[in-house]
């Protein structure tokens, strides 16, 4: 195994692959998030999602037509195991919601944030400050339309809470998303991660 990821920073590889992650979302940001972190060499990865591969999710998330109609945790299990074998993985096939927050997030050393709507992402964010304080937090704000990169940073807003994007663009304002915006910001989430999950500042 050590082969596939010998470009690694000299020492990460040992680190991540005893580490876990959990990702609350399978689309535009999730499922990015999820095949950057397996290309890393993480040990063990969870993603909750209920929604199915459509049509509309080509132009920014990591799955193929041929995929179409799957459960995304689904695709996204094949996905990873094309790239990464030795992960495990979980798949949570449910929507989360207010009251299974505490039932279906499993322990991990880190949360992503990853959903669309801006309700889910409040709900899971207070869940996450007030019930698992210590487990850090990366989360998203704003990365519709074309905006430029400039627009996009990173803040901590508390020791284990950070926030990713520009804070203002809405994808459901009607200004649509672009592969490469979203990207963009799916790997600024991973890469703090995965700088938190080797002991690194995540800033």
């Amino acid at each position: 195994m050590d082969e596939f990821f010998a470009a690694n920073p000299p020492g990460i590889s040992r680190i991540l692959r005893r580490k876990t992650a959990f990702i609350a979302g399978a689309g535009g940001l999730g499922s990015n998030v999820a095949i950057m972190l397996a290309r890393a060499g993480l040990g063990a990865l969870a993603v909750a999602d209920f929604d199915n591969v459509s049509p509309s999710n080509m132009n920014r998330q990591q799955f193929t037509r041929a995929q179409m109609g799957m459960p995304k945790t689904k695709a996204l299990a094949e996905n990873i195991r094309a790239i990464s074998p030795e992960l495990r993985f979980t798949e949570i096939n449910k929507r989360l919601e207010a009251g299974n927050l505490e039932e279906l997030i499993p322990a991990a050393d880190i949360i992503f944030e990853c959903f669309d709507r801006p309700s889910c992402k409040a709900e899971l964010v207070r869940f996450c400050l007030s019930r698992l304080p210590e487990t850090p937090l990366i989360a998203v704000s704003g990365l519709a339309g074309m905006g430029p990169v400039s627009e996009l940073k990173i803040v901590q807003r508390t020791p284990n809470f950070y926030l990713v994007g520009d804070e203002s663009s809405d994808v459901g304002s009607g200004v649509g998303t672009i592969s490469s915006r979203v990207i963009l910001v799916a790997a600024m989430q991973a890469h703090v991660g995965l700088r938190l999950l080797c002991g690194l500042p995540a800033l």
